[in-house]
């Protein structure tokens, strides 16, 4: 077949993901077709030997190895029949990842053809905690589920849905309206606690954001003059392909690098300048440059007084700074006050918009950010956000963070005057680390430090998504529209949830996503048929019943409360609020608080639905076996957090592998109406609504298709090879939306996204052009519209719900690092700690040191490491040292007599679990010099003991077959729910021989034949593709032969 000529790559150009591409992709949005030829066989340095009558080909995909969901292409390969995927490489025309891809990415091909791959269903013979399976039909699997469910006949409220990164990044339209259709309140979501409710909310409190890595802002590093890389494992170089692209390109273009962070992590080993700063030393630092910023006045004046409300009015009532507002009869915000330096006198501006130039009469004004002394309001002395903010910063100086830090003075110095001189600046975080007490107030801190100096959705700073931007153009016109027609009053949109309504939930944009479901729908009983909330709300109350901070006051799809529900320890009106079934999809339970976790497993109804087993996987009674993303269609959606507005999908590339596995994004709509055909139905009305597509197309198509899906999995005893009537459906309900935005028709939509991967429909730079910076000419998604150095929905919500404590002040507050105290002990209690751990300036000496763990780049989540390439990697020499075994500083080390390769002991041990026990990693250590002597650190992803596993063990010789989450604390963050892993201290000392020996154990396996390993040996993979299906793939012009 002779292959299209167009545009060609070779091999060595399409790894480079060569500029001239973005620049093609940019000026032609809608190009026809591009051929990326990435087989061009007079490329001399191309590493594949290509084979004479083969053909190749490729589908264009998007990553599901992580959440950074890069955009990708499979090449493929096919002969005679037989086909099969050769690599993966990232698509040059995405805006995302402009080509890149890392080694999890081109991993996902060993995902796909792991011998570990589930490979048919399984139902429990044993005790949970062992490999103890039969193999099952997938009728005898359904029908066992229906059978035990209708035993233990559970109300909604009594089932529990597990997800991890995966869904959260990639299906929520699946994951959401399946808890609305089947009302089912619980999610327990794996990534919460540790990405989302410790990082990006808090940040997300100050410039309205929610998921700002996946979907809400660009830290846009390319053009930054400045880039901070601040607590470990930052996210440049510990986890996000788009992020590290532009962090290099930053370095490239001359970007100064600063790093804070324990240890020299992967990012501070690029950086100009290394701030060890000592765990717990993170807020004292940041307070400090506030401090410096104001008191020097080095803050972007136009931008504090203009388009933040650091101007609006506020008094300190109680202890409690509250904003000066103008009420309806409703007790909701009328208007905010500000001082007006052009009258003189004291004005009302808007609740809701982006800018305080006009009051609400539309005069110009300019709002003082410091009041004229003894300023007063009925009765009341006022003051601005912005002098509450500089009193209670004012204390805290560089000296006493260096002191704080134990780091030279001279280099917080260098810190805070860069960051007040240079611009644009980007501070730029990790995921892993700061679970403690100051999380919250951490993150919102250096937020406010970039509004301070007006790096907010310029170039080389913060940059909102173009999806962001879409949806709060249609909140705005939704609020603009309901307001002119007397639907609503001008106000916050926390107190306005029928504004929100007025957009499919999937459109919210930042934090009005997680405002909405948090407040209006998983929190509030009136949302569900049973009028019983999500179980962390229910756990909430009996904690405030009995006198107790919340375990989480504001969080989403939490376990929180799941644990202690099983002990028996929640109620709601009354009755017992206890799960009887758990179902998991794409995360393992195995990245909560495992040592708790999985006791919730041990007692319920356990269904998990997965691609490869985990360690979960040893407490499941039901295991289905999954398809990979590289077997399956999927919806069309956005191109993630990019800055350009941009359009893609997921192509099957290959036929199913396994024949007895099955789309499991097809089962969530087959089990919905296995529960009650209501909830079926129910479901794809909430799909429709959540996703903004027509209802009929959806249902019908889905009517239509699945009965034939249905019938050939009980049939055939798995999956078709070709197809997913889910995916058919949404396409076909989408197409006729995005024919009308782009301005294409809808077979070549199809046809450029099946051949191209992406359409991009505007850039960035259009944005900037076109007046749609955030806040500059729209609002953020923050309650009032403006950047929010004072949040509204700490206050509003949390304060006014759970009274007022530092966690979750609305300004910024000081929280102590509490070492083995605060909010660490039990739920709900503050432990004032014990001298010296009350003193900020604490440090430990051996064997007593600081603990902290991180992300390291080869291992998105624990499921990465049963990945062979990714473990030949990891495994490998010098690699197993720095990256499987835990870090100490070579002075610490000498002192406690361990060497290189030593078995430790790691304890928590003056924080132990509510029984006394003492918890311990069993690790190895690598010593080195690039951590703090006073600190020891863990790498996150191992841990597993499960023997069917057969790549993930191997870890087990360096890092033993514990979690690094035995360690985390019983106690959780009040207003994250999330559990501490730094605001406790670590003993360290030589493992003894029968700990050693204990630690490196596998789990119990009965049956040795249902390991999908043993099943690899007798059952036939399908790589086969006929002439017809090999012609349909390559009809888009995507093929290339040789010989």
């Amino acid at each position: 077949m002779a292959e299209n000529k167009g545009f060609r790559l070779s091999r060595r150009d399409f790894l480079k993901a060569s500029a001239a591409a973005g620049v093609v992709a940019g000026l032609a949005y809608f190009a026809s077709k591009y051929n990326f030829n990435i087989f061009v066989t007079r490329d001399t340095v191309d590493n594949e030997e290509l084979q004479p009558g083969w053909q190749y080909s490729y589908a264009p995909s998007i990553c599901a190895f992580c959440s950074s969901t890069c955009d990708i292409l499979v090449e493929t390969e096919y002969k005679n029949g037989y086909m099969r995927a050769l690599e993966i490489d990232g698509n040059p025309l995405s805006p995302l990842n402009e080509g890149k891809v890392c080694p999890r990415g081109r991993a996902g091909i060993f995902r796909t053809y792991n011998i570990d791959r589930l490979k048919t269903p399984l139902i429990r013979t044993g005790p949970k905690g062992t490999w103890s399976f039969r193999e099952a039909t997938w009728e005898e699997a359904i029908n066992y589920i229906m059978q035990s469910i209708k035993q233990l006949n559970p109300q909604p409220y009594e089932f529990l849905l597990i997800g991890g990164g995966i869904p959260c990044a990639n299906y929520k339209p699946y994951f959401i309206p399946f808890t609305l259709g089947t009302q089912i309140p619980n999610i327990n979501g794996t990534p919460m606690q540790t990405c989302l409710f410790s990082d990006q909310v808090p940040i997300g409190f100050v410039i309205g954001g929610f998921d700002l890595h996946a979907t809400d802002m660009m830290d846009d590093m390319a053009y930054s003059s400045l880039i901070v890389a601040w607590g470990t494992s930052g996210i440049p170089a510990g986890i996000f392909v788009n992020r590290a692209i532009r962090y290099a390109k930053g370095i490239e273009n001359g970007a100064y690098v600063i790093a804070i962070d324990p240890r020299m992590s992967e990012a501070a080993s690029k950086a100009n300048l290394w701030i060890p700063a000592k765990p717990g030393s993170d807020l004292y630092i940041a307070m400090a440059i506030i401090n410096y910023l104001i008191q020097n006045n080095y803050y972007d004046d136009e931008f504090v007084r203009y388009y933040t409300n650091a101007p609006f009015l506020a008094y300190e009532e109680n202890g409690v700074v509250k904003l000066l507002e103008e009420d309806y009869d409703d007790d909701t915000v009328k208007a905010y006050y500000v001082y007006d330096e052009i009258s003189g006198q004291i004005v009302k501006v808007p609740p809701f918009t982006n800018t305080n130039k006009y009051d609400v009469n539309g005069n110009f004004i300019k709002p003082a950010l410091n009041t004229p002394q003894g300023l007063t309001y009925n009765g009341k002395q006022v003051q601005t956000v912005f002098q509450f903010l500089a009193q209670k910063v004012s204390n805290y100086t560089l000296e006493y963070a260096a002191q704080v830090a134990d780091v030279p003075l001279s280099q917080l110095q260098e810190l805070a005057f860069r960051i007040a001189t240079m611009k644009p600046v980007t501070i730029i975080t990790g995921l892993k680390g700061f679970f403690n007490d100051q999380a919250v107030q951490f993150r919102k801190a250096y937020a406010i430090i970039m509004a301070l100096t007006g790096n907010i959705d310029i170039r080389g700073g913060w940059v909102y998504s173009a999806v962001y931007r879409e949806g709060i153009e249609k909140v705005v016109n939704a609020y603009n529209s309901m307001v002119s027609n007397g639907k609503t009053k001008p106000g916050i949109l926390l107190q306005r949830p029928e504004v929100l309504e007025q957009l499919p939930v999937n459109e919210l944009p930042g934090a009005f996503f997680a405002m909405f479901p948090i407040i209006y729908v998983y929190n509030n009983p009136s949302f569900w048929m049973t009028g019983v909330p999500a179980l962390s709300y229910a756990y909430n109350q009996v904690l405030k019943q009995q006198g107790k901070k919340p375990a989480g006051a504001y969080t989403l799809f939490e376990e929180s409360g799941s644990y202690a529900a099983i002990k028996g320890q929640v109620t709601w009106n009354g009755q017992p609020y206890k799960p009887k079934v758990a179902m998991s999809y794409g995360g393992s339970p195995f990245n909560f608080k495992w040592d708790e976790y999985k006791q919730v497993l041990e007692n319920t109804f356990y269904i998990m639905i997965d691609i490869l087993p985990t360690e979960a996987s040893l407490y499941a009674d039901v295991i289905l076996p999954d398809v990979t993303y590289l077997e399956r269609d999927e919806f069309f959606w956005d191109d993630g957090p990019a800055m350009d507005r941009a359009i893609r999908g997921r192509w099957q590339a290959i036929p199913v592998l396994w024949p007895n596995t099955a789309n499991g994004l097809d089962l969530f709509i087959m089990f919905a109406y296995m529960l009650n055909p209501q909830a079926g139905d129910a479901y794809i009305q909430w799909m429709a609504r959540f996703a903004g597509v027509p209802l009929d197309t959806l249902k019908s198509v889905i009517q239509q298709e699945m009965p034939n899906y249905q019938q050939y999995l009980m049939k055939n005893n798995g999956y078709p090879p070709w197809g997913s009537f889910t995916a058919k459906a949404w396409r076909e309900a989408q197409l006729n939306a995005l024919s009308e935005e782009v301005n294409m028709p809808k077979e070549q939509i199809l046809q450029t996204l099946r051949n191209n991967g992406v359409i991009v429909i505007k850039t960035v730079d259009d944005y900037f052009a076109n007046h749609e910076r955030i806040p500059w000419d729209l609002p953020a998604a923050t309650p009032t519209g403006r950047i929010e150095i004072y949040s509204t929905i700490l206050y509003y919500y949390v304060i006014q719900n759970y009274g007022y404590d530092p966690v979750w002040d609305p300004i910024i507050a000081e929280i102590p690092p509490n070492w083995n105290g605060g909010y660490a002990v039990e739920d709900g209690v503050y432990h004032s700690p014990p001298t010296p751990y009350n003193n900020p300036t604490f440090k430990p000496a051996p064997p007593e040191l600081f603990f902290i763990e991180y992300k390291i780049p080869q291992f998105a989540y624990t499921s990465s490491t049963d990945n062979p390439l990714l473990m030949a990697i990891a495994s490998d020499s010098y690699h197993k040292d720095i990256l499987m075994r835990a870090w100490i500083n070579p002075t610490t080390a000498s002192q406690l007599g361990i060497n290189e390769g030593d078995w430790i002991a790691i304890e928590r041990w003056k924080l132990p679990n509510p029984d006394g026990s003492i918890p311990k990693l069993i690790v190895r250590a690598h010593l080195t010099q690039w951590i703090r002597p006073d600190t020891i650190g863990v790498p996150e992803p191992f841990g597993q003991r499960n023997p069917a596993l057969t790549t993930a063990t191997k870890a087990v010789n360096e890092f033993g077959n514990q979690p690094v989450s035995v360690m985390w604390t019983p106690g959780r963050n009040p207003l994250g729910g999330y559990h501490m892993n730094e605001q406790f201290t670590v003993r360290v000392r030589k493992a003894t021989p029968d700990e050693i020996q204990a630690a490196t154990q596998l789990a119990s396996v009965r049956t040795p034949d249902t390991l999908p390993s043993q099943q690899a040996k007798v059952t036939t993979p399908n790589n086969s593709a006929s002439q017809s299906d090999w012609q349909q793939y390559v009809s888009y012009g995507n093929v290339s032969t040789l010989g």
